[in-house]
């Protein structure tokens, strides 16, 4: 049965080698296998999580058309690095492949984490709670916006707890969605029991997106259990959120205190010396080559999360191999063009407001202090900075627009402000700096 699927594959390939050019199928399926088939799912394997990732989203329908063209029946398919990651976590027809009970994604791990100034402090006590379980981290609270590499980390202790630590514990990883449909079903099939003697019986529970947690009452009585058993228990029990127990609205703040019992740690952005590593590490793991110059581009104006920065790296493969290039051939001016939509968005994001915001932050003044007629020195020098930043960083605005938000009779203050700001940027090479840094923290 498995070799007539691998057939089916081998002729599936046949057909995209003739369709695409040979650069982008040596690139994207050169080393696909058929890992199993349950029912009309197709499961292939391929090398890395970048390329899994970029063939689900953009090779999925033409390959199910080929196949059903092939074979008069519709298959979906679904790309993965290993059967763990599979949809739903599915078993399959082949004897000699098992699904192991975790669903932790093995390119998860410590080795795999950059650490930077943006992590350090959650990536320590990751460690910790990998090599001592239940004891001065219980629970772990990891908290941080989408993209920060939450999910890594966590799944990361899992790994490690199997794989060195621990390989007798009992380690399970889920989201609180999974949590609270699982909860559902069991109500429903009159099966409570052995839904609470499984969630009580783990040595590590790692739980994503417990913020799902607002607003569902049952869900939170049920967690609430299952939290003070373990816990009692001295079992480790991790937890990822967008944001810290005490702002997670309509959450009982009996689960908020429990949540802080131990350390509640975050993921803030990475900065620009972290993008680049990671960059860096993502490129190694995927035998991408990037002048460094075109790294540092993309760390300099993808600075919002981790997913993004790989992201692009997915769309400069793309673009290469669909133009049948080799990466190092790609300069920062294409490189722009190739990510333009992503750096103008993050563009958009930049108003006079926040420039506004982040000069009076910088010179210890208030909003209102810099709209205001005052001209002292301290006053008006960071309100040129603000009309001089405006004005670079916003170039659709109109020097009379910027005069206007700053309160000023028409445009020529303005120009005098740039002029000012320029030739103090000629001569004091300090003031240079210190523009260039803020210039940095308006883009993050």
């Amino acid at each position: 049965m498995v070799s007539e699927f691998k057939n089916y594959w081998n002729n599936v390939l046949d057909v995209l080698r003739e369709n695409i050019n040979e650069k982008s199928f040596k690139t994207w399926f050169n080393e696909s296998e058929v890992l199993g088939v349950d029912k009309n799912l197709f499961s292939i394997k391929v090398p890395t999580q970048f390329i899994a990732d970029y063939l689900n989203r953009n090779y999925r329908e033409m390959v199910s058309e080929i196949c059903e063209k092939l074979y008069k029946k519709k298959y979906t398919f679904h790309f993965s690095t290993d059967l763990k990651k599979t949809k739903n976590n599915i078993s399959f027809n082949t004897p000699e492949i098992s699904v192991h009970q975790t669903k932790l994604n093995q390119n998860y791990t410590f080795e795999q984490f950059v650490v930077g100034k943006n992590n350090m402090f959650a990536h320590s006590a990751a460690l910790s709670v990998s090599e001592n379980p239940g004891r001065r981290y219980n629970p772990l609270f990891i908290y941080g916006n989408s993209g920060m590499g939450k999910t890594h980390l966590m799944q990361a202790i899992g790994n490690l707890v199997i794989d060195n630590e621990h390989p007798n514990n009992n380690v399970f990883y889920t989201s609180t969605e999974e949590f609270t449909n699982e909860m559902i079903n069991a109500i429903k099939t009159n099966k409570m029991v052995q839904f609470r003697n499984k969630y009580r019986n783990f040595d590590y529970l790692l739980i994503d997106d417990i913020h799902f947690l607002s607003k569902k009452e049952g869900t939170q009585e049920e967690f609430f259990h299952t939290f003070n058993s373990l816990y009692e228990k001295k079992k480790q029990i991790i937890l990822t959120s967008d944001r810290p127990p005490k702002d997670i609205p309509d959450l009982k703040q009996r689960l908020v205190t429990r949540f802080e019992w131990g350390l509640v740690a975050d993921l803030t952005k990475p900065n620009q010396e972290t993008r680049i590593a990671i960059l860096q590490k993502k490129m190694e793991n995927e035998n991408i080559y990037l002048k460094n110059d075109v790294v540092s581009f993309i760390a300099d104006n993808i600075t919002d999360n981790i997913r993004a920065l790989e992201g692009s790296l997915i769309r400069i493969l793309a673009y290469a191999s669909y133009n049948n290039m080799e990466t190092e051939e790609i300069t920062v001016e294409l490189a722009e063009q190739i990510l333009n939509d992503m750096i103008s968005q993050k563009i958009s994001e930049i108003n006079i407001r926040n420039i506004t915001k982040q000069v009076c932050a910088a010179y210890n003044i208030t909003e209102n202090q810099i709209i205001d007629k005052t001209r002292k020195k301290n006053i008006a020098f960071p309100r040129q900075i603000g009309m001089y930043l405006a004005n670079l960083l916003i170039p659709q605005l109109s020097l009379k627009e910027i005069a206007n938000y700053y309160r000023r009779k028409d445009h020529t203050t303005v120009i005098h402000a740039i002029k000012t700001i320029e030739r103090h940027f000629r001569e004091d090479k300090n003031f240079r700096i210190q523009i260039e840094r803020l210039i940095n923290d308006i883009k993050k």
